[in-house]
């Protein structure tokens, strides 16, 4: 029934109270608002949504100083060109051919990948030949060493000329296969023939949902100046699930989401996202220390630039099959 002037059939309501009852109504719509982040906008398929959260201070975190080091190792390093990867003294590795599942090939038994990759990749792999994809997906690199990447940027220098294999390959200690956290992808059939890669026909469906398992297409033409590296739709690297999310549904390469982060502090807003039944809460913490949760499930990154970044799991939801 539409309402008017504060009256109604058969009752009146004074002014005063309806001026009251009005601005209750908006404080708690306010509140609400705030409580949900502020704002939200729909991922699509993925049914994810991206926000920000107001925090009230440091109640149930602690600064935890975790050294140098720290700043270089995790998911979300970013490695490029004028960005070296700092080589540990040990670097987990799991070999693919011994781990991988049914769903895709791989080169040989001499490629390797951080374990959580390892893991992403096969649900990713899974997923795809589960939803009509073919099993010719081949992983033909995973992690390199300095001394590999030398070589295959001198090759490349002497077979395309220096120019190419600066534009497509990236110089020893600049590449994100020592990071044990990418992938390149051929194509592999039972004939024995083999081809490029290029992430269209059924494999659309890889590149356009590898960020719900984690996954980002790292290189893109349109981002070469900031990446310095030409288009590779066969090049994957792993993130995490939050992280590939929005950086996905905000058409960010790494270069711009780290730079993206520093805008949610510990003591700001924090980056919130819901995306594949769970609820996650990001914030950015400058320098080798960090407010870490005194409880819960969280993950902690470096940068590799000058931070460390705090990934908080805050609601987890049962998937109904």
């Amino acid at each position: 029934m539409r309402r008017s002037n504060g009256r109604r059939r058969g009752a009146y309501v004074p002014p005063a109270f309806l001026i009251l009852a009005v601005l209750a109504a908006a404080l708690a719509l306010a509140g609400w608002f705030f409580s949900r982040g502020g704002f939200s906008g729909n991922g699509g398929d993925g049914g994810s949504a991206v926000g920000v959260r107001r925090t009230a201070g440091s109640d149930g975190c602690t600064l935890t100083e975790l050294g140098e080091a720290a700043v270089h190792t995790g998911e979300l390093i970013l490695v490029n060109n004028w960005t070296p990867y700092h080589f540990p003294e040990e670097q987990p590795l799991a070999c693919i051919f011994d781990g991988k599942t049914g769903s895709y090939y791989v080169r040989d038994k001499e490629v390797y990948l951080a374990p959580e990759a390892l893991d992403a990749l096969n649900e990713m792999m899974d997923a795809f030949r589960a939803q009509g994809g073919s099993k010719t997906v081949n992983v033909v690199a995973g992690y390199r060493t300095a001394a590999f990447q030398q070589h295959l940027f001198d090759q490349s220098a002497e077979k395309n000329g220096q120019a190419h294999a600066e534009k497509y390959v990236a110089q020893p200690g600049g590449s994100e296969h020592h990071t044990a956290l990418a992938v390149d992808f051929s194509l592999f059939f039972e004939d024995g023939s083999s081809r490029e890669y290029t992430g269209d026909g059924e494999y659309a469906w890889i590149n356009s949902h590898c960020q719900d398992y984690g996954w980002v297409v790292r290189y893109d033409e349109a981002k070469e100046a900031l990446t310095g590296i030409g288009d590779e739709p066969w090049h994957f690297r792993y993130v995490g699930v939050p992280h590939a999310t929005v950086m996905a549904e905000k058409g960010l390469c790494l270069e711009e989401y780290i730079d993206y982060l520093k805008e949610f502090p510990f003591d700001g807003q924090h980056l919130t996202v819901d995306c594949g039944g769970a609820s996650y809460e990001i914030w950015y913490c400058a320098g080798t220390a960090a407010c870490l949760p005194e409880s819960g499930e969280y993950t902690v990154s470096g940068n590799n630039v000058d931070g460390i970044i705090v990934t908080q799991t805050v609601d987890t939801v049962e998937k109904v099959s």
